[in-house]
């Protein structure tokens, strides 16, 4: 790996007015949840924790973890299936209620990281920075979870965001991605606690099923790229340190499965072994029975023989197919 990178890689912008509104946007996000946090331990001391917050927190963690999972990942980032428009607003709205910023920022950044995996360029790598510096152990930890989103890069549109720009249900969610955060922290956990429980319901309920599930999945999904990328099993040797993580899975609805998905992106199942949960990856296969997904990508038998790799480290094209022409 270069020590320093004199120009930015391919594909990276280095400061200017998107890297601005990046770290304003994801710090407004980050900082928001922090007092939600703070209040609903505050909270938890003068309540009863019931089943009001309780299943807020559930019904919301799981709406999010399909929005993260089944719709910014596979859907809009890896064509892993095709479905209908209704469809894709329904997932769009469950994606951009995650508060990981819009589905066209994500995807752009997330298909940079499959194309520069560990390598230059790779906006969240616990093993090198935005500037291509080799990080230690635990600084490298904390660009890969939380510190990139302070840096000075952006990823180049024209280059990780095709098919993304003219995408209408991408730039609905795009231009309406704030309303959509504060639905997710307030309006919808508050109608929730409100219709069964009344006033003091809707308080926890918003506090429980709308802040600590986020800033909870939240770390979840961040823990994907810091510990993802250092501590788990590696069934396909890579030229990244991608892992599989049984646990993270468990969490993230199968993303946790993570060298799996670096062996082979566009699949919709990141599970590869009949032993591994994938919950994302059941639903995509559910709506494809369902007759709402088509042109389901799937693993080749190939590919999960246990001998597939040979040993010998590799290093896929996991550019999206209206990306090929960007190498």
């Amino acid at each position: 790996m270069a020590a320093h990178a004199e120009q930015p890689p391919f594909g990276v912008i280095y400061g200017g007015s998107a890297a601005f509104r990046k770290r304003l946007e994801y710090c407004i996000i980050f900082f928001s949840l922090i007092p939600g946090m703070i209040a609903a331990a505050v909270w938890f001391v003068w309540h009863d924790l019931t089943w009001i917050e309780v299943s807020s927190f559930i019904i919301g963690f799981a709406v999010i973890n399909v929005g993260i999972g089944m719709a910014m990942h596979r859907h809009f980032s890896h064509k892993s299936f095709d479905t209908y428009p209704a469809v894709r607003y329904v997932l769009g709205a469950f994606a951009s209620m995650a508060c990981e910023g819009s589905i066209l920022k994500w995807a752009a950044d997330h298909r940079r990281h499959h194309a520069q995996a560990d390598h230059c360029g790779d906006l969240h790598s616990p093993h090198i920075d935005g500037h291509c510096h080799d990080v230690s152990s635990w600084k490298g930890l904390w660009n890969g979870h939380i510190g990139w989103i302070f840096d000075d890069t952006t990823s180049d549109m024209s280059v990780y965001g095709q098919g993304l720009n003219d995408d209408p249900v991408v730039m609905f969610y795009d231009r309406t991605r704030w309303f959509w955060y504060a639905a997710s922290l307030f309006i919808f956990p508050g109608l929730y606690g409100y219709i069964f429980g009344g006033v003091e319901h809707l308080i926890g309920a918003i506090l429980f099923g709308g802040f600590v599930r986020t800033f909870f999945f939240l770390n979840c999904v961040m823990g994907v790229n810091s510990v993802g990328h250092r501590w788990g099993s590696e069934r396909y040797p890579q030229d990244n340190h991608s892992k599989n993580n049984f646990c993270l899975a468990l969490l993230t609805f199968g993303d946790g499965f993570h060298n799996n998905h670096h062996y082979f992106p566009r699949a919709a199942m990141a599970a590869h072994r009949w032993w591994e949960i994938d919950i994302n990856g059941y639903l995509i296969h559910g709506l494809e029975k369902l007759g709402l997904a088509w042109n389901v990508v799937r693993v080749p038998e190939s590919v999960r023989h246990p001998d597939a790799g040979n040993g010998e480290p590799i290093r896929q094209d996991n550019r999206p197919p209206d990306a090929k022409s960007v190498a």
